[in-house]
């Protein structure tokens, strides 16, 4: 699967599609006041913080490695 910038967009699409969301009401959901502000993370544009990974990752009923990459650095 192709990741774009840590996130596997086409995984997010086709999960939001599934489950009948619009952009519009992913973006009311995760608190946002424009739907462009969900669709930039779909599109891999926009990398959200953990708190909104794992918030996209509840609503759409999938783990967050299922939607993004994560890399975890040590100190």
């Amino acid at each position: 699967m192709k990741d774009v910038n840590g996130i596997y967009t086409e995984r997010l699409k086709q999960a939001r599609k599934e489950k009948g969301i619009s952009l519009r009401e992913m973006a009311k959901l995760l608190g946002y006041n424009s739907p462009a502000s969900y669709m930039y993370i779909e599109r891999g544009e926009v990398q959200p913080t953990i708190e909104k990974m794992n918030k996209i990752s509840s609503i759409l009923g999938h783990p967050v490695d299922y939607f993004f990459k994560l890399n975890v650095r040590g100190s």
